[in-house]
């Protein structure tokens, strides 16, 4: 289908210039044709690794050879098209869209709190708009602030329109050949992404309100295989996915509360799985601290309740997700683990303040998860609808609630001991 439309262009080129949005359209299906064939590869590896017939294999390995080729020609049409001026983007990757325009500039504002906490501790490349207008205008002052661990990289038309004032706070701006700002800014940044080697489902896309190119942008992102997290309470296109029947069900669309920890999980601070056994060991302690917690405040038919030999198994995983999520969160106190063999374990006790912190960011976390699995906010829980009344900031969540995620992050130091893991902090 792509390779039949881009013929069908190809036969237009004569007549591009009087085409609006012939180029646009172009670059889309190139950059489609790209994603799409790297797509591909990993397939066909995964046949050959899956191949147990030597005859068999050898046809996998030949097919895997043929679509690697496609791929590396399809990447080949896309680089041609980069700013070869500037250096390849490094990941990871956060795209950051969302409403500029001037009338909407002190509504844009109020979310200056929740992009520098969001971003706090993040490193790696933050791209947007370029503009001091709007969200792209925080995300200036955002990298500014944060210069030593986030570069800014603002993509800019070569023509800016007279409403529009260019942010020089960012590490770089990248102009392409547009007049006013166009689906030209974004799609030349997947250009420089997918040229870099970056792999779009790599990439986190973050969204507060935004207009028309904005909803380009968020649609891109999703047909390319990228994380869409936008802010549902921001109105205009962020607010427009959830009636966009389309998109509102993509497994990649996570629609996120105006909450700082949660977006701070959402971008990637995020955590690499621990080995299997450790990780196995951990999540079953994490599920039967959550037990005893809820024992007296849920139904005993709540599948969340059950043994863990009888857990379904995305409860398992989540579990085990928390679980890969405990260094990251040690890290964020300033803790580390040693392990202990000559001795009994000394068993850290964390700070009220620090128990809060925590729980926070575990509720951050959870909110990502439920999100990415395709759970909405409701009043009550239904598991078979998949809504949860807890799906909110931790401003938001009931002090009994907060309590679960504290009770389990205190038992922290216990779960790491079962393992024969003992937490310091550093000094």
């Amino acid at each position: 289908m792509i390779e039949t439309a881009l013929a069908s262009l190809e036969r237009l080129k004569n007549v591009a210039t009087e085409l609006s949005g012939y180029e646009w359209v172009r670059r889309l299906l190139l950059i489609g044709k790209a994603s799409r064939a790297e797509k591909k590869v990993k397939e066909t590896l995964e046949e050959v690794k899956e191949s147990k017939e030597e005859k068999e294999k050898t046809k996998k390995i030949k097919k895997q050879k043929e679509k690697a080729k496609e791929a590396k020609e399809a990447i080949e049409k896309v680089r041609e098209l980069t700013l070869s001026q500037y250096e390849s983007i490094q990941g990871p990757v956060v795209i950051v869209a969302g409403g500029c325009d001037p009338s909407i500039e002190e509504q844009m504002k109020a979310y200056r709190y929740l992009m520098q906490e969001s971003f706090k501790e993040y490193e790696g490349t933050v791209i947007s708009g370029g503009t001091k207008q709007g969200i792209s205008g925080l995300v200036g002052e955002t990298g500014e602030k944060y210069r030593e661990t986030i570069r800014t990289i603002g993509y800019i038309p070569k023509l800016i329109p007279p409403d529009a004032t260019v942010d020089r706070r960012y590490s770089e701006l990248r102009k392409t050949e547009g007049t006013g700002f166009t689906p030209m800014e974004p799609l030349q940044n997947w250009i420089d992404i997918i040229s870099a080697g970056i792999d779009p489902s790599q990439v986190k896309v973050f969204g507060i309100n935004g207009g028309m190119i904005s909803a380009i942008e968020y649609r891109i992102a999703l047909a390319l295989g990228a994380t869409v997290g936008v802010v549902e309470e921001s109105g205009r296109e962020a607010a427009k996915l959830l009636q966009d029947e389309k998109w509102v069900d993509s497994k990649n669309l996570a629609l996120l509360p105006a909450d700082a920890m949660t977006v701070r999980a959402f971008i990637g601070l995020g955590a690499s799985k621990l080995a299997a056994d450790i990780r196995k060991t951990l999540a079953k302690e994490i599920h039967e601290e959550y037990r005893c917690t809820k024992k007296d405040s849920l139904k005993t038919d709540d599948p969340a309740m059950a043994d863990w030999e009888k857990l379904p198994v995305n409860l398992k995983e989540s579990n085990a997700q928390q679980a890969d999520h405990i260094f990251e969160k040690l890290c964020q106190i300033g803790c580390t683990v040693q392990k202990v063999t000559d001795r009994k374990i000394r068993l850290l006790s964390f700070t009220e303040d620090e128990v809060e912190f925590l729980a926070e960011m575990e509720h951050g976390r959870w909110n990502v998860e439920r999100l990415l699995e395709g759970w909405r906010w409701g009043e009550k829980k239904d598991t078979a609808k998949k809504k949860s009344p807890y799906l909110v900031s931790w401003s938001d969540l009931p002090d009994d609630v907060k309590e679960w995620d504290r009770a389990t992050v205190r038992k922290i130091p216990e779960f790491l001991a079962k393992i024969g893991l003992e937490i310091r902090r550093e000094v």
